[in-house]
């Protein structure tokens, strides 16, 4: 029976025929659902086998459960979230069960391992104070000027750890009509992210080059940060500024600084959107709807507790000043731009 199975596949359609009619099947309901299993599929018999899907045959199928096992710890050491790593596996189970379904001579259970904890929400925040006291921190630090920079760039744009290690001065274009610089990288599902920077914040970058060590580079890329090193970087600014371990911050924590000032400041969904580059709304809703653990801030507590407009009359000119100057967060920097705005329109 065995035999017959495979002279079937032999003589009907080939295993990258095959694949690419399981792949058919998930472009009729989504595109990006299609174009991301296709990648990981890809990924992972690249991985398994050294081998393009095109060049797949059936005993390149049979792999053991020990090494979709590998795999998955191959791909939590390259940095990927739990989540992404469990969406990678499902796609290769989902493969398994249709390649099962149509005879051929494997056991979809094979590719079937334990699902990683959800990480989705494992990242502890930080505010945007003390992102930008990381980023002077920082300095300090061997290569310093590039940590932070790396760092400003982070809370910046949004974009991730290995799409801003990953950029090259070719990815930042001047747009001189906004007098403001785009920075585009290849992100999740090979889609194109592009965010505008100051010139101020580009001219942090181009201070990277004149660091005396920069010379040794001639491959373009802006940074030359191992994983380790920004990890270690980020512990060690961590101790500087108290931040215990209870609050599981990581240099991810950075990519949601402006996210959360929006939500803070204006509660804009959209804007959250644009600033994570999420490609559906539902992504940012579960982002924007997360649990408040901070009782005293809903609304059903704040509107009993009224406080009345001339608390500031009460406060001296050196205290008015100093709670201006203490605010960190969202608050704090809204509060700068209105100044800003009227010393200039003075």
């Amino acid at each position: 029976m065995m035999n017959n199975v495979v002279a079937i596949n032999q003589n009907g359609a080939n295993v990258y025929e095959d694949i690419m009619t399981f792949l058919a099947q998930h472009r009729m309901a989504s595109v990006n659902t299609n174009l991301k299993y296709e990648r990981n599929i890809r990924d992972f018999f690249m991985y398994i086998r050294n081998k393009e899907i095109e060049n797949l045959s059936d005993e390149d199928l049979n792999i053991r459960n020990a090494d979709v096992v590998k795999y998955q710890a191959y791909l939590q050491q390259i940095g990927l979230s739990n989540n992404t790593i469990n969406s990678y596996l499902a796609a290769i189970s989902s493969l398994y069960d249709f390649l099962e379904v149509n005879e051929y001579p494997l056991k979809a259970k094979t590719v079937k391992v334990k699902q990683l904890p959800d990480d989705s929400k494992s990242y502890g925040k930080l505010s945007m104070h003390e992102a930008e006291t990381m980023a002077q921190l920082a300095k300090e630090q061997v290569k310093g000027q590039e940590k932070s920079a790396l760092i400003r760039l982070a809370y910046t744009t949004s974009f991730r750890k290995s799409e801003l290690l990953s950029l090259e001065w070719d990815d930042i274009v001047y747009n001189a009509e906004q007098n403001v610089y785009i920075v585009t990288v290849i992100g999740k599902g090979q889609k194109k992210h592009s965010k505008p920077i100051s010139v101020d914040m580009h001219n942090e970058l181009l201070k990277i080059k004149e660091q005396a060590y920069y010379t040794r580079y001639n491959d373009n890329k802006i940074f030359h940060l191992s994983k380790t090193t920004v990890q270690d970087m980020i512990e060690a600014l961590k101790q500087q500024l108290n931040i215990s371990e209870q609050r599981n911050v990581a240099f991810h924590s950075l990519r949601n600084v402006l996210a959360n000032y929006i939500k803070e400041t204006e509660g804009d969904i959209f804007k959250i959107k644009q600033q994570l580059g999420h490609s559906v709304l539902n992504t940012s809703m579960k982002y924007i709807d997360e649990n408040n653990d901070n009782y005293a801030e809903y609304a059903g507590i704040q509107i009993e507790n009224k406080i009345d407009d001339s608390i500031f009359d009460e406060l001296s000119h050196e205290e008015l000043l100093g709670l201006v100057k203490g605010m960190g967060n969202g608050v704090g920097l809204q509060l700068k731009v209105a100044a800003k705005k009227i010393v200039e329109g003075r």
